[in-house]
């Protein structure tokens, strides 16, 4: 791919939708370049030259707990077909490295545009992908995306099986992503552990756990676990039983605050 290329791709991006700025924009100008070779799956790429690349920021929607179908999940194979139809092989692909720059399978994590635009962006407003946690607040034009969407009602959205939960019913999504919405009724701090719980019977209820390095996160920030009494939240990841469904969050920024 041409710099000529690289640059008629950094202007279609400006041009792909609304300006929504926001922390982690990527600045195509460093992009690098490769062509693809094949769609192994709506979030995984293999290029002419043998690298494998994976979407950087979004999730697949994964089967529930328990799916042992020879058949490929239906959500997947419909993240499959919408990426090959995007970018069917020998299409032209601008990437920039993430950091980390691998995942545990050694595949590069990219943020990646093709002719049309942003992947991330366009597969999110698609209602394709689930935008994922990040290290630090997402691009504010990723979570625009994924939020009309979600308020459409599009692809994933629609689904009975990925919508929102509300946090009385977080486990029906134990053993998988989820996006759970819930007013926190009560905050607590147990040695090195936080936990917000939303209903009077903790030892049930939908709790998110906060690890200590979190809780070290809330300091510097002068705030307190407290802070979140009474607010409503949405909190995205993977669901675990511990005497009811709960989610670990690693970082501050995976929490959204919708209000009290």
């Amino acid at each position: 791919m041409s710099s000529l290329l690289l640059l008629a791709l950094a202007a279609l991006l400006l041009l792909a939708g609304p300006d929504y700025s926001g922390a982690g924009e990527p600045d195509w100008s460093q992009a690098e370049e490769g062509v693809i070779a094949e769609v192994l799956s709506g979030d995984r790429l293999l290029l002419e030259d043998g690298r494998e690349l994976r979407l950087a920021g979004v999730r697949l929607p994964r089967p529930p707990l328990g799916y042992h179908d020879e058949e490929p999940w239906r959500r997947e194979e419909i993240a499959r077909k919408a990426l090959e139809a995007r970018l069917p092989p020998g299409t032209s692909l601008a990437f920039l490295r993430q950091s980390p720059a691998h995942d545990r399978h050694r595949r590069l994590l990219v943020q990646a545009a093709g002719p049309g635009g942003w992947l991330q962006e366009e597969l999110l407003a698609r209602g394709i992908l689930f935008l994922d946690r990040w290290k630090e607040e997402p691009p504010a034009r990723l979570l625009a995306a994924e939020r009309e969407a979600r308020e459409a009602g599009r692809g994933l959205w629609s689904d009975p099986l990925h919508r929102v939960l509300p946090a009385d019913l977080a486990e029906e999504a134990i053993g998988r992503f989820a996006v759970i919405e819930g007013r926190v009724l009560a905050a607590a701090q147990v040695r090195n552990l936080g936990y917000l719980n939303f209903d009077e019977d903790w030892r049930e209820d939908f709790t998110v756990r906060f690890p200590r390095n979190v809780l070290r996160e809330l300091e510097r920030q002068e705030r307190s676990l407290e802070d979140f009494a009474g607010r409503r939240i949405r909190i995205r990841g993977w669901l675990f039983y511990s005497g009811g469904a709960m989610i670990e969050i690693e970082r501050l920024s995976e929490i959204e605050d919708l209000g009290d």
